[in-house]
């Protein structure tokens, strides 16, 4: 028995000391890491146009332009005809000649509102007159005008109908939608009232170069 615990201590002293001088082959094995990076072209896909919105008096057209070259800015002018929603406000009454309307006329005017004589055709090429009372395109200021004639308490008459007219927008050159929301600040700033902002993809689905005409007087 002690030549058996004599033998065991002999091997495994041989066996540490073979260890010591040969370590194990340990391999280490690197795992690799998949992150995908963000595609950050497709965030800022261009180009992206900005655009003011529709304006419909050429007075209009050149205040705005006046306001943008102040500014420093060169924009282009488009003209196409659009449909817009007309609000109409009239006199009831039709009248055969131009004075009485003209008398009609005048009384509207004592009470404040802008009116105007306006002729049309009957059916049988009849000349006669109305009392137009204004035509207005945006519905705020119709909203505007039919509380005015509210409170006059006369009789009149209103109409609301699509018509097609020349209407106006200045739009800048194509850049990116970084580039193009710092703009869209810049006219907010200036009292431009929501300019568009947009792809250029959505611009020409809008405004195709063969229906769009583009001006820059």
């Amino acid at each position: 028995m002690k030549r058996l615990f004599m033998f065991i201590f002999i091997a495994a002293a041989i066996s540490f000391t073979w260890l010591a001088w040969n370590p194990p082959n340990v391999q280490h094995h690197l795992t690799r890491i998949h992150m995908q990076i963000p595609d950050i072209q497709s965030l800022d896909a261009g180009p992206w146009r900005i655009m003011t919105r529709r304006m419909i008096s050429k007075q209009a057209v050149e205040g705005m332009r006046t306001r943008l070259l102040e500014a420093g800015f060169h924009p282009e002018l488009i003209q196409k005809r659009e449909p817009v929603e007309l609000h109409a406000f009239d006199d009831p009454r039709i009248f055969k000649t131009q004075s009485e309307a003209g008398k009609v006329k005048a009384k509207w005017r004592a009470m404040g509102v802008e009116a105007d004589v306006l002729h049309h055709l009957t059916k049988d090429d009849e000349k006669v007159f109305k009392v137009g009372l204004g035509r207005f395109y945006m519905s705020e200021y119709a909203e505007a005008m039919q509380e005015q004639l509210k409170r006059s308490k006369q009789p009149y008459n209103y109409e609301r109908r699509t018509v097609s007219i020349p209407s106006y927008h200045f739009i800048f050159p194509a850049m990116t939608k970084g580039e193009a929301e710092i703009l869209w600040k810049r006219l907010q700033n200036m009292g431009i009232a929501d300019p568009v902002i947009m792809q250029q993809s959505e611009f020409e689905n809008l405004y195709p170069n063969k229906s769009a005409k583009r001006s820059n007087k």
